[in-house]
């Protein structure tokens, strides 16, 4: 594999040579079919020697190679696309090209070197060759080679086939048993390629031909054991099967003998034939989602670009730097540009998506090098969901399983921004077949719950019978080993831990006492307390604040028990619905430790909205806050209006959105005398139109709940109502909605000392 600066005839393998240098130029992968295996396997077998093992250059990912060359055939022959180049055996493995072909050049390989190869092996006529190397691996440092789980997954090898077992069959990804590799000594990997750039490449070509210009019986002198006959291989490949199928039909009526892979692949297209019809109706059917907006967040320095939609449900992800932009369901993508627009991302699209309306009930996952294409059904998770194809955007290649699914997998490739260059048709591997038995007969179903969660016997107790089980369970939705039992100590010190000490002070309104530490009350753990004798560990005020539920879209007996906790809520702690923000805060009598743990037990079991993950086709989208509290029945006499929900708050007084609600019902439930609506004194210049105050409390206070402050005429009027209230000596109180976890300290000089209205 040393570096050469010219073009060179190799007269033992019967090519013309590219130079490469490992130091200099790229080690290139090559697209491999489920036809090019038997050739892979034969090639690899040929060199897999002891002998032949090299240490690996320095740039390599391996621990070792064995060099090998290779011809590169220029294939116009393809349908799919007339500048193939196919990667094939020498000549001197013996065959035709046909019989030596090993894989397709990815479509980037394919855009640097495939004119020049194509140009010097028809102005020469002579094959064309390049250097190359196949991956070893060292055996005992590869987790993939592990000695015991080789020997458990190929069973017994020693069955005089080369050491492969009787379930493994080649593949393009393992076309060598393990028999095979640990013989040599190493994990086998892929043939790589060593090929240099564009102009490297161009430059060696020109050089070559310059210098052989004056040559005219170049061709004639070509060794006579050199391939030249592509368009005989084909012709010869032809004959054979002709006279094979003249043959079966003379023998059986048919053209071919029918293979258990013919069989099995009959089957997959007759199960797909329903698909197009049942893909229009989707297609057809309205998607429910409302609102979507993109949104760019952070997590450890990784940024991701995500498209919610207005109950903050994630519905699609703009892959960067280029796309593509996945969804959960391809009926909005128009609405999904549109949303990443807006939000500043320069996004490239199809240009007329009407065009490609002939799109299925698919979902691409995009992954490691690949995108695999699956086929939702309702109530499954999106990793439970049953395969039909996957694309390699490398190659360009869309292999579906089915011949049915192709042309509609073809649009949705196109709709997301990519035109495949080859469609084919090919069995899933083994693993795929599994995995989508699996999917057919006992689909996933997506969890409700999102953590893990154990609280004592005792504890439970506090919440109906039906419900506990949620309150011991996993996020797979079974119940933990030893439920209800009390957890091991764990010394989570809220001096070392910020995150525990701000969590802890933000649910009881007091910093945590450092020197006192108990049990916690829910689950025994070693805790802290920012209340008297109220001790709750890290893990339990976590679940407060974010709920161990979470929406599916699919409602069950988890969706009782979020309305039974809501209600609870309303009831004892609040007088009314209450806010997300207002959940932050523990409001009940610290006194009565009881009611504090049913409080904290209530938060578990109420899902916040943006946690909701939705099964792949869920029967409703995600509900909003608001729409919970109406699901809860909070919200019986709720009306839109342009300001907000209209509704009654629970002392009678209408309330004009649901921010004024729950400051309303907060001052009803600590029985604070508040009057609503009350006026402000007129005044000729600011004040000619009757303004009016939220409320006006006992002492004469007048309090204002600001929710629109975006609105210029809004914060117009709030400006001219601070001023009259300066003007005429009155006491000012205005809250916002991001003060609604921090009303007992805005009121506390109107709050007794336990609320008026207690359960």
């Amino acid at each position: 594999m040393s570096s050469r600066d010219t073009i060179q005839y190799d007269p033992d393998a019967g090519l013309l040579m590219i130079p490469g240098d490992p130091a200099e130029d790229h080690a290139l992968g090559f697209a491999v079919f489920d036809d090019c295996v038997p050739a892979l396997r034969a090639f690899v077998l040929s060199r897999l020697r002891k002998e032949s093992v090299r240490p690996a250059p320095r740039e390599a990912e391996c621990d070792a190679v064995i060099p090998v060359r290779v011809s590169l055939v220029p294939r116009p022959d393809n349908d799919y696309d007339t500048r193939a180049v196919s990667v094939a055996a020498p000549p001197e493995d013996g065959g035709s090209v046909l019989d030596r072909h090993l894989g397709y050049l990815y479509g980037s390989a394919l855009d640097v070197t495939g004119e020049s190869i194509r140009r010097l092996t028809e102005e020469t006529g002579t094959p064309v060759g390049c250097h190359g190397w196949i991956e070893l691996h060292d055996l005992e440092s590869d987790s993939r080679f592990d000695e015991e789980e080789c020997d458990d997954f190929h069973g017994d090898q020693g069955d005089g086939h080369g050491g492969a077992g009787a379930d493994w069959r080649p593949s393009r990804r393992e076309p060598v048993s393990w028999a095979e590799q640990k013989a040599v000594g190493y994990a086998v990997g892929p043939v790589r390629l060593l090929l240099p750039g564009r102009r490297t490449v161009r430059a060696l070509v020109d050089a070559y031909l310059a210098e052989h210009a004056t040559a005219p019986d170049a061709r004639q002198e070509t060794p006579a054991g050199v391939e030249r006959g592509l368009r005989r291989a084909l012709a010869e490949r032809l004959a054979i099967r002709l006279r094979a199928g003249l043959s079966h039909r003379a023998a059986g009526g048919s053209w071919g003998r029918e293979t258990e892979r013919d069989r099995a692949r009959r089957r997959r297209d007759a199960g797909a034939r329903s698909l197009p019809e049942s893909w229009e109706t989707y297609r057809n059917a309205a998607h429910g989602r409302r609102g979507l907006r993109a949104v760019t967040r952070s997590v450890f320095h990784h940024t991701r670009i995500l498209v919610l939609d207005e109950s903050g449900v994630e519905i699609g992800q703009y892959h960067e730097p280029d796309g593509p932009l996945t969804l959960v369901d391809e009926r909005l993508r128009a609405e999904a540009l549109d949303a990443l627009r807006a939000h500043g991302v320069d996004v490239d699209a199809p240009v007329d998506l009407a065009a490609l309306g002939a799109f299925p009930d698919a979902v691409v996952v995009v992954g490691r090098g690949t995108w695999s294409i699956r086929l939702p059904q309702p109530g499954s998770a999106r990793d439970a969901l049953a395969e039909a194809g996957w694309f390699d955007p490398d190659s360009g290649t869309l292999t579906v399983y089915a011949a049915p699914l192709a042309e509609a997998l073809t649009v949705l490739l196109r709709r997301h921004g990519v035109r495949p260059l080859l469609v084919t048709w090919g069995a899933p591997p083994a693993e795929v077949e599994r995995h989508n038995a699996r999917a057919a007969f006992a689909p996933g179903a997506v969890s409700p719950v999102s953590r893990s969660s154990r609280v004592t016997d005792a504890v439970q107790r506090l919440v109906p019978e039906p419900h506990r089980r949620w309150l011991d369970a996993r996020p797979g939705g079974t119940a933990t080993a030893t439920a209800g039992s009390t957890l091991p100590p764990l010394a989570d010190d809220a001096a070392e831990n910020p995150y525990y000490r701000r969590a802890l002070e933000a649910l009881f309104g007091a910093p945590v006492d450092l020197a006192q530490r108990g049990p916690c009350r829910l689950c025994g753990r070693s805790a802290q307390s920012a209340r008297p004798g109220l001790f709750y560990c890290h893990g339990c005020c976590a679940l407060a604040r974010n709920g161990v539920l979470r929406d599916t879209g699919e409602d069950g007996a988890w969706t009782e028990a979020v309305v039974y906790a809501l209600r609870r809520l309303a009831g004892t702690e609040f007088s009314g619905p209450p806010s997300l923000a207002q959940l932050d805060r523990v409001s009940v009598p610290f006194e009565r430790p009881g009611l504090v743990d049913e409080a904290m037990l209530c938060r578990f079991l109420v899902p916040r909205p943006a946690s909701a993950l939705l099964s792949a086709r869920p029967a409703r989208p995600a509900r909003t806050w608001t729409e919970w509290l109406a699901h809860a029945g909070l919200l019986t006499d709720g009306v839109r209006t342009s300001m907000g929900t209209a509704t009654r708050a629970t002392d009678g007084h209408l309330c004009r959105s649901l921010f004024e609600r729950h400051v309303d019902d907060f001052l009803h439930h600590w029985g604070v005398a508040h009057e609503p609506e009350p006026a402000y004194p007129r005044h000729p210049e600011l004040n000619t139109t009757g303004l009016r105050a939220d409320w006006r409390l006992a002492d004469g206070t007048f309090v204002e709940a600001l929710g629109l402050l975006t609105r210029e005429a809004y914060a117009a009027k709030v400006t001219r109502k601070r001023e009259l209230a300066r003007r005429h000596g009155l006491r000012l109180v205005t809250v916002t909605a991001e003060d609604l976890d921090r009303l007992p300290e805005i009121f506390a000089a109107w709050l007794p000392n336990t609320p008026a209205t207690t359960d």
